[in-house]
């Protein structure tokens, strides 16, 4: 069995500067893809960010940091809003053919000492995936041993990559890789270049691009990692088909 764990990032279902936008179209061209390579005999797990619906909410109540009661009401609407999203993104692929099944990630993760714990034992995991559906987990606010914490899509990958060590991972964005400071993509990103700061001080760097790469390059030492475009299918069907895109950044763990 050939399994791929992808996840589809914030701005790659989103609009991060417009509030509650979803990109349908990218959603839809990437299940067309999705559906061929299931009808091959793949299987897949997918994550995916809250993008332009969840962050906003996240900020305004300051979810970064569990405080206070006050700070509930924005637990409630930050995972309301992050199950919507969930839901449009199963509508969008189940009309398509796409045999989603939706996980509430805080239901199966907590946080203990700054690190996510899977509640169910990855077998549940894998059942579902015999059973030939695709399961779906998301960024959530999950309980934590500091009252509760943010779950990020790429803690979610890491966790379930070492896991389930799948074929190839695979960070969707709508860029086509991580870019330098000239707009240039890198085609590889070490860990020895992450560690020397030697590339990444020349990476255009935005909100939490670091922990993404950190966390790939972890995930590189089990699995094949890449970060692509959502819009980019050629490259992606390359990397389904043991091949290596074109205009990706891989991710090599030495």
């Amino acid at each position: 069995m050939r399994l791929f764990i992808m996840k589809l990032g914030g701005s790659a279902i989103s609009d991060k500067s417009r509030p509650l936008s979803y990109r349908e179209d990218w959603v839809r061209n990437l299940g067309n893809l999705l559906a061929t390579s299931i009808k091959a005999g793949d299987k897949f797990v997918l994550i995916h960010g809250g993008g332009s619906f969840a962050h906003p909410m996240a900020l305004a109540y300051g979810l970064s940091r569990y405080r206070d009661y006050d700070q509930l009401t924005g637990v409630s609407f930050t995972s309301a809003i992050l199950h919507y999203l969930s839901m449009k993104l199963t509508i969008t692929l189940a009309s398509m053919g796409l045999p989603i099944y939706p996980l509430r990630t805080g239901s199966v993760y907590v946080i203990n000492d700054g690190k996510p714990q899977l509640l169910i034992e990855p077998i549940h995991i894998m059942e579902l995936l015999e059973r030939g559906v695709i399961p779906m987990l998301y960024g959530d606010v999950v309980l934590s041993d500091e009252g509760f914490s943010i779950i990020s899509g790429d803690d979610i990958m890491l966790d379930l990559g070492l896991r389930l060590r799948p074929t190839a991972s695979i960070f969707l964005t709508d860029v086509p890789g991580i870019l330098d400071a000239n707009g240039n993509v890198i085609k590889e990103l070490t860990r020895a270049s992450i560690i020397g700061e030697r590339v990444t001080r020349h990476i255009d760097v935005t909100g939490g691009l670091i922990k993404k790469i950190q966390s790939a390059v972890e995930l590189a030492k089990y699995t094949r990692t890449y970060l692509c475009a959502i819009w980019d299918l050629g490259s992606i069907n390359r990397i389904l088909n043991n091949e290596e895109p074109i205009n990706c950044t891989r991710f090599l763990p030495y």
